[in-house]
């Protein structure tokens, strides 16, 4: 059995102590608590409370969420000692921070899987298993109420993973912004090395709650409307029965007991991470402020 231990915010964690306590391969061992006291309640209290030290070295696993704020040198110390880490939210590593703890995890054999919320959606699931190459993929992502920041940028990126990677040849980028009404718009083009075209368009504009993909390949023309919830094919829809949700972190696990293949690990992390400061040089040098 492996024994986890959670870092963080635990009104953040408690919907991921539910699917552990339904796994009976591992096993919660303690946290390490962040938040006021008018955040917690009876889950707070139910699990021990240990100091980050005593728990890393108690626990199999580290849960974290990016609240925990971990000193860069602590998350050293963790995968050293060949611990595995999910992490519930994006952390705040520069790229060559993040390059070391890739170099860290390939040395001592641990697991270090990154958030990737868009990718484990049934539709997306279906998308990066069916769809083929090359294609020229078109997003739009809009959101009622938006994140701020890379926060919006990474998501997009990750969720194409298997699709067309995350690495592209080629890089454009563009950024319009209305003062008055505080919107924006951005446009990111990635070319890839077999002709695939990834176009983005995020941003923020009123009254406009829309995240769409269009997707073109040979015989493949295939649209996903997430916010309606149409999902077409060749104007049929798309049969997602044999595409359930999948749980980021019972992946996870599965890739420790299994030794599967790491999805959305600290090396992509590492690569999107690299892609965006390319994106933002271009809008920096490209957009209308």
């Amino acid at each position: 059995m492996l024994n986890i231990g959670l870092i963080g915010n635990t009104e953040i964690l408690q919907p991921y102590v539910k699917r552990i306590q339904k796994n009976k391969k591992i096993n919660i061992i303690g946290k390490s608590s962040v938040g006021s006291n008018d955040q917690l309640n009876s889950f707070h209290f139910s699990i021990p409370e240990f100091n980050r030290v005593e728990l890393i070295e108690r626990a199999d696993i580290i849960l974290i969420d990016n609240s925990s704020l971990l000193p860069f040198r602590l998350l050293c110390d963790i995968v050293k000692k060949s611990k595995h880490i999910f992490t519930t939210e994006y952390l705040n590593l520069s790229i060559e921070e993040c390059s070391q703890l890739v170099k860290l995890a390939n040395e001592a054999g641990s697991v270090i899987q990154v958030s990737n919320p868009f990718y484990f959606i049934p539709a997306m699931l279906w998308l990066n298993e069916n769809i083929s190459s090359p294609s020229f993929i078109d997003v739009s992502h809009f959101p009622a109420s938006p994140k701020i920041g890379n926060n919006t940028l990474l998501p997009l990126l990750l969720m194409f993973l298997d699709l067309t990677g995350i690495n592209p040849k080629k890089i454009g980028a563009v950024l319009f912004r209305s003062g008055q009404k505080e919107s924006d718009f951005i446009n990111v083009r990635l070319e890839f090395g077999d002709a695939s075209v990834v176009n983005l368009n995020y941003g923020t504009i009123e009254s406009l709650n829309e995240f769409k993909i269009k997707a073109y390949s040979p015989n493949q023309f295939v649209t996903i409307d997430f916010v309606n919830k149409s999902f077409t094919c060749n104007n049929k829809a798309i049969d997602l029965t044999n595409y359930p949700p999948e749980s980021e972190f019972d992946i996870f696990i599965d890739t420790i007991i299994n030794k599967t293949k790491i999805i959305s690990s600290i090396e992509d992390y590492y690569f999107a991470l690299r892609t965006i400061q390319k994106i933002d040089k271009k809008i920096s040098q490209f957009s209308s402020l």
